[in-house]
């Protein structure tokens, strides 16, 4: 029996280890901690590069919605859920700008806002969870780093 559980836990070391060793950290914040209804909900992101290689923070970033698309962010109402993405017409019609050669070289912090109210339909009352999150890397198979949770409420 014993011999099971030392190779259970042996092979268990690498996926803890995994899942703590990331390249970076996302922390959210928002100066607002409640908005008007239809008004901006604007969100600080920070990105520390805990690695010691450069991270590369280039982005093509559309006119409609301003947000870096390297940014996957979850937003939830009160009861826990998913609020609905805004609707463009014709978005393949919107311009943009790039950004290019954006490095963040280790030890260092990119910080940007993100007006995630024109990513999301926030428009109604109430409470609003959200949450980022970024690709830990080019590969699918690195996952992503998730960020801490914020709460902005909504008042008419």
């Amino acid at each position: 029996m014993i011999p099971v559980i030392l190779i259970f836990a042996v092979l268990a070391l690498p996926l803890r280890f995994h899942a703590t060793n990331t390249p970076f950290t996302l922390v959210i914040s928002s100066e607002a901690k409640s908005v008007k209804a239809g008004s901006a909900v604007e969100i600080k992101l920070s990105l520390t590069n805990d690695s010691d290689q450069d991270i590369d923070a280039s982005a093509n970033i559309s006119d409609l919605t301003g947000v870096d698309p390297n940014f996957i962010f979850e937003v939830r109402d009160a009861v826990g859920n998913l609020v609905a993405k805004r609707r463009y017409e014709h978005p393949e019609l919107a311009t943009g700008h790039a950004l290019l050669n954006r490095v963040i070289k280790p030890g260092k912090t990119l910080e940007e806002t993100a007006d995630i109210g024109r990513l999301y339909d926030m428009s109604r009352p109430g409470e609003y969870n959200i949450q980022a999150s970024r690709r830990s890397s080019e590969n699918e198979k690195d996952g992503v780093v998730k960020s801490n949770k914020i709460r902005i409420i909504v008042i008419p």
